[in-house]
């Protein structure tokens, strides 16, 4: 089990992933300011493949961005939406601090574009389960790649052309040297947050911005 240490909230705990536990602790500032905790999100095999996270649609989703063929001469280099969700300790920690911290973890459900039309209108909407991937912030595991992240991917590749999802792995390798580059358009740390709303809201919002 990987461990991640970082300033701590109040007196509030979450299970992520069924992997590992968020511990916040008690006696924490208003605004987050606490002694550091060990926070365990992620699993790794021996040879340093991901785990794939369990129960990530229950984390915080921060958006849907799609690409379409249709807008992209017939062959967008991401025609699928991409649903994304956030783990909730970096989260919480990012309405504190603005920023991203070590060991924050971010997954991405590819989805197909079903049907182009509904009783509200023509429009994309979203069709079957492709595929799974994620980010992973880790200092310690990538020192020399910008941002420190990781990319991992854990689709069945041939069945998503196909426009199914297929046998998803459970394993995957860190693949940052062919996403990196990409990243570099992303608004704040290599993360597209002028595309995610949510995250726009949150950053050092101190609370849930909704509920202002």
């Amino acid at each position: 089990m990987t461990k991640w240490r970082f300033g701590a909230l109040v007196g509030a705990t979450a299970v992520l992933g069924g992997v590992g536990v968020f511990a916040m602790a008690a006696g924490a500032g208003a605004h987050g300011e606490a002694a550091d905790q060990v926070v365990e999100i992620v699993e790794y095999t021996a040879s340093g493949e991901l785990i794939r996270p369990k129960d990530y649609r229950t984390w915080v989703f921060v958006g849907a961005p799609l690409t379409p063929n249709d807008m992209n001469n017939g062959s967008a280099a991401f025609p699928e939406f991409h649903n994304v969700y956030i783990d909730p300790g970096a989260y919480e920690e990012y309405k504190q601090t603005g920023k991203f911290r070590d060991g924050t973890v971010f997954i991405k459900e590819l989805v197909s574009v079903g049907q182009k039309s509904s009783f509200s209108g023509n429009g994309y909407f979203e069709g079957e389960f492709l595929g799974v991937e994620a980010m992973v912030k880790s200092a310690e595991r990538n020192p020399d790649i910008p941002g420190n992240w990781g990319f991992f991917r854990f689709t069945d590749e041939e069945a998503a052309a196909q426009g199914r999802l297929g046998n998803v792995k459970r394993t995957a390798k860190n693949v940052a040297t062919s996403c990196v580059s990409c990243h570099a358009a992303g608004e704040q740390d290599r993360i597209f947050t002028q595309h995610y709303p949510v995250l726009r809201a949150a950053r050092n919002a101190k609370m849930n911005p909704e509920n202002k």
